[in-house]
């Protein structure tokens, strides 16, 4: 006595369908992405140097344009097209590994950008800066003058730890400023319910966030490049 073998018989939905098409779309967009960045770089690669620039300048010309395109393409994340662009000067030999290509590593104001950023991502990711907000809210939030007080004190508090100055304030101010604005009734549909208090908020945010990147060294991620060339 044999056993039958259940068959599926679905009919593929529409929805599956098109999920196959945006797939298949998806891939065809990141292989011309790709091929238009290698062919850039190899066109580049083989021009042929200008009397008096050394052929290492025209090869590495090629690979940044080819790390831009990948930046604007994006066929990897950020940093691993930076990795790619870096590991090809260093394999083609345009670079030497150790006196050229990983000397900024080398560089301790990189590193304390580096370190920043991961006490950035416990701030946002626990919640931790966002607590904080709600702690001067709650302190001086009795008028508009007051929540525009603490958003400030809260972007100062948490400028030392963050060094990027959007994340700051778009990863943990804004969210906070838009969620009172709209409890006040001021939402962006016409600008009479904007300038009621989202708009001063967020102007006072736009101003005080200028002023905090510059007070602190990892306040922002440039400030310990300026400092260095400074």
């Amino acid at each position: 006595m044999t056993q039958s073998t259940p068959v599926n018989t679905a009919v593929p939905t529409a929805a599956s369908t098109e999920e196959v098409k945006a797939a298949k779309s998806k891939r065809t967009k990141l292989i011309v992405q790709v091929a238009i960045i290698v062919a850039v770089t190899l066109i580049l690669w083989f021009v042929p140097a200008p009397e008096g620039v050394d052929p290492r300048g025209m090869h590495m010309l090629a690979i940044f344009v080819g790390t831009i395109l990948g930046l604007i393409f994006q066929p990897l994340p950020t940093p691993s097209v930076a990795l790619v662009g870096l590991a090809v000067a260093m394999i083609t030999g345009t670079m030497a590994a150790k006196n050229e290509a990983l000397t900024g590593f080398g560089n301790s104001s990189i590193w304390i950008i580096v370190a920043a950023f991961f006490i950035a991502d416990g701030f946002l990711i626990t919640g931790l800066g966002k607590r904080i907000a709600l702690l001067f809210v709650r302190a001086l939030g009795k008028s508009s003058l007051g929540l525009s007080y603490g958003m400030a004190i809260t972007d100062l508090v948490l400028a030392p730890a963050t060094p990027s100055n959007t994340a700051r304030a778009g990863g943990v101010i804004y969210p906070i400023i838009r969620s009172l604005s709209e409890v006040n009734g001021s939402t962006n549909e016409t600008p009479e319910s904007r300038r009621k208090l989202g708009s001063f908020l967020l102007m006072t945010e736009a101003q005080v966030n200028t002023i905090t990147s510059a007070m602190f060294l990892t306040a922002m991620a440039g400030n310990p490049l300026a400092q260095k060339f400074a």
